[in-house]
């Protein structure tokens, strides 16, 4: 999941505006899938923080000291920079469906996230340049995750993303996306950047118009994942002209 390029226009997801979702811990499944389907009226808006600074707008631009538009060497030496490991502990991989590169970086701690994190970086098909970054935790299925530090660590990231200003009507919070998946929190900046926190693999009830569900039992470990996109609209992937066949 983490080689892939999360970049298609948001579709509307089919639920009524009153909803609230509570997340309970559990462990569970990842669907892929259900990543992309995540655009529709929030229950609310997201609160402001009343800091000055915590305000501010948004601007989605890389991760760390990695930006968007670097190549592919000056990524590695921020990741080697930013997190001391070496450039051997790199691996790197191709997506043959977007024709984009990977760097994936497995880093033992990253705070606020449960244990280790896996950060990859996408380079585009055209460009060869970092398009996207997804932070996932819980990747590695050798490793057990507590799914209550997870969920604390989920709601965390998402109170922190939206104590930031975004694009008028364009930040989304609490949306269920599958049996096991919800978003957290996604919105875009000014620009073209978009950013997503989702979490995936818990048991969580939905109270929608004075009823209440509550979603199966999960089958596997929980994840954790923020993508961080450049361009929300038109991603550097592998693309056939309209009109070749």
């Amino acid at each position: 999941m983490g080689t892939r390029t999360l970049t298609r226009r948001m579709a509307t997801a089919c639920f009524a505006t009153t909803l609230a979702v509570a997340l309970l811990p559990m462990a569970g499944s990842f669907d892929a899938a259900t990543a992309q389907a995540i655009k529709q009226t929030p229950p609310s808006p997201p609160k402001q923080a009343a800091s000055a600074d915590e305000s501010a707008a948004y601007e989605v631009t890389g991760f760390r000291d990695a930006h968007f538009g670097m190549s592919e060497q000056e990524v590695r030496a921020s990741i080697v920079r930013t997190f001391g490991i070496k450039n051997a502990d790199i691996t790197s991989a191709t997506n043959p469906i977007e024709g984009t590169t990977v760097l994936t970086a497995r880093v033992p701690s990253l705070e606020p996230g449960p244990g280790q994190a896996h950060v990859a970086y996408i380079f585009g098909h055209n460009s060869k340049k970092l398009i996207q970054v997804n932070i996932i935790w819980g990747e590695d299925a050798a490793a057990k995750t507590d799914p209550n530090a997870l969920i604390a660590a989920s709601t965390r990231l998402q109170r922190y993303f939206a104590g930031f200003a975004w694009r008028k009507d364009a930040a989304r919070v609490g949306i269920p996306v599958g049996d096991n998946t919800v978003v957290l929190f996604a919105a875009e900046d000014e620009k073209k950047g978009a950013l997503r926190l989702v979490v995936d693999g818990i048991k969580y009830q939905l109270a929608q118009e004075g009823n209440q569900t509550t979603s199966p039992d999960p089958k596997g470990p929980p994840k954790l994942m923020i993508n961080y996109i450049a361009d929300r609209e038109s991603p550097d992937i592998a693309k056939i002209d309209k009109g070749r066949f």
